[in-house]
């Protein structure tokens, strides 16, 4: 019986030189993973019937399987439960948030190929190619993966941010009509902004 990697698309160490195993292993143990889904179920409120279907939309992705192949999550994945909770308490209904989880899914795909992409043209093929030693390569990609990761994540998470608040502005303008006179009280309404009360 074969044994379940401990992460997707885990390459096992023995096939990997030094640095790129360093790399590999940073990229897998980024964070603590101690729940199983039972215990995501009992902190979080959610039910199996819809962990099981926002998993299978590709919203929920676990952190790793243990060497039982049972799936681990980290209190990460438990805050994007929560996050998708609230937006089914909000109104939202399951079959949108499913539709929203594949398109997620499929988008931040692309944008993880790329990014993965661009680090290995970008980064690990120089430091390969720079360095004097394995030892030296393996601490300047760990530490170059260290410091991108999160900031790769708050670019991502900014324009998102960004483009979902100006999509919204634009829906409601449009839907309002885009035209209608704004009103004396209105602070953003520069022809009344300096006259005096």
């Amino acid at each position: 019986m074969s044994e379940t990697p401990p992460h997707p698309g885990a390459v096992p160490a023995a096939d990997l030189d030094a640095a790129d195993a360093a790399l590999a292993a940073a990229a897998t143990d980024d964070e603590d993973a101690p729940y199983d889904l039972d215990a995501v179920l009992e902190r979080t409120g959610a039910t199996r019937t819809l962990l099981e279907a926002v998993e299978r939309a590709g919203l929920l992705v676990p952190h790793h399987r243990d060497a039982d192949g049972a799936p681990r999550y980290s209190e990460a994945d438990l805050a994007a439960v929560r996050a998708g909770l609230t937006l089914l308490e909000a109104g939202l209904p399951l079959g949108e948030l499913l539709d929203l989880a594949r398109r997620t899914d499929e988008a931040i795909g692309q944008v993880a190929d790329h990014a993965v992409e661009a680090f290995l043209r970008f980064v690990r093929d120089p430091v390969r190619g720079t360095a004097r030693s394995e030892a030296e390569a393996t601490t300047r990609l760990v530490t170059a993966y260290d410091r991108m990761l999160p900031a790769t994540e708050r670019l991502v998470a900014h324009h998102l941010r960004r483009l979902l608040l100006a999509r919204a502005a634009e829906r409601v303008a449009a839907e309002l009509g885009g035209d209608q006179e704004p009103s004396a009280d209105d602070p953003t309404d520069a022809s009344t902004r300096d006259e005096a009360p």
